[in-house]
């Protein structure tokens, strides 16, 4: 048994093949929220964090695709900034003004 604390975690992630991206996709959202459309965060500890990083090995082209994991280590956590709220995908022509 693991007994170290969740860490907030971000996945961000480049996938060029769209079956390919869904399939990071939906894996991704067993685990974490989707906070952009190619960013996920959420609370995950080690063995969550295996457990995902497995899956999304299995689900990428290493050749071609790219996904980053990063934890914020709890002494960190205190320097994390998150400002807004952002705008849907879907209205991003809102930004434009």
């Amino acid at each position: 048994m693991d007994d170290a604390p969740p860490g907030f975690t971000v996945v961000c992630f480049d996938i060029a093949d769209a079956r390919r991206r869904r399939r990071v996709v939906r894996v991704l959202e067993a685990f974490a929220s989707r906070a952009q459309e190619s960013v996920f965060e959420g609370w995950l500890d080690r063995g969550e964090r295996r457990a995902l990083r497995a899956r999304l090995a299995a689900a990428i082209d290493a050749s071609s695709d790219r996904v980053a994991l990063y934890v914020l280590a709890s002494a960190d956590q205190r320097d994390a900034l998150s400002l807004g709220r952002g705008l849907p995908v879907d209205d991003f022509r809102h930004a434009l003004l």
